[in-house]
């Protein structure tokens, strides 16, 4: 008797985490129609405030269960100062997960402990942390900017996958990284580039991807 209790509550945890993996992957919900909210990306403007942005060629940009992706370089017509971003979009599952520990360590990057970061006009709450990669020829350093957002705006919960995913359940993500080359002269700023880029930005993103009829 013992034993056939045994196997049972066995079988019913095999069956509970078969449940939680199948919502953590999206298998227990039907196809979400992610294209029309991915193709909403290529209008977000190329002029934003000071910001004049050119579009960067992306490889596979619907690789990896992604739906889209766009990258873009925008320079401060004023001041010089160079950003460029990343915006990826698609089911809540893929796009929760390969944050810059993961992403930029797979490239050889040593990436430093991150910290919280608010656009507070904005409402907007990312994660920093800067990537060094060392070369016997150079060193690239970079300072990463990165949100998430399911139309309830961005955010940067420590575990993107459990909140978007097992909690909200989201249909559609959408998640952005800002960064910018940490080489070169040091320029005078009182504000850090990617945060002053992203007070003009994020309006224009709210606008592009969440507003109604958009």
């Amino acid at each position: 008797m013992t034993r056939i209790f045994t196997m049972l509550a066995a079988s019913a945890l095999l069956i509970a985490c078969g449940v939680v993996h199948g919502y953590w992957t999206d298998r227990w919900r039907a196809p979400v129609e992610t294209a029309a909210a991915a193709a909403r990306m290529d209008a977000l403007p190329m002029e934003v405030g000071d910001w004049i942005g050119a579009p960067v060629e992306v490889k596979n940009p619907q690789s990896g269960g992604v739906a889209g992706a766009i990258e873009r370089r925008y320079v401060n017509r004023l001041n010089g100062e160079t950003v460029n971003i990343f915006l990826v979009c698609g089911r809540a599952g893929p796009v929760s997960i390969h944050t810059p520990e993961a992403c930029y360590a797979a490239n050889g990057f040593v990436v430093g402990a991150k910290s919280k970061a608010s656009v507070r006009e904005q409402g907007g709450d990312f994660w920093s942390a800067d990537a060094t990669k060392t070369s016997a020829a150079e060193e690239t350093k970079l300072r990463i900017f990165w949100s998430w957002n399911d139309g309830k705006g961005w955010t940067a919960p420590n575990d993107a996958r459990w909140t978007f995913v097992a909690n909200r359940r989201s249909a559609v993500l959408y998640k952005l990284y800002v960064l910018r080359d940490l080489g070169g002269p040091v320029q005078a700023s009182k504000d850090e580039p990617c945060q002053a880029f992203l007070q003009a930005m994020l309006p224009q993103l709210d606008r592009t991807l969440f507003a109604p009829g958009s």
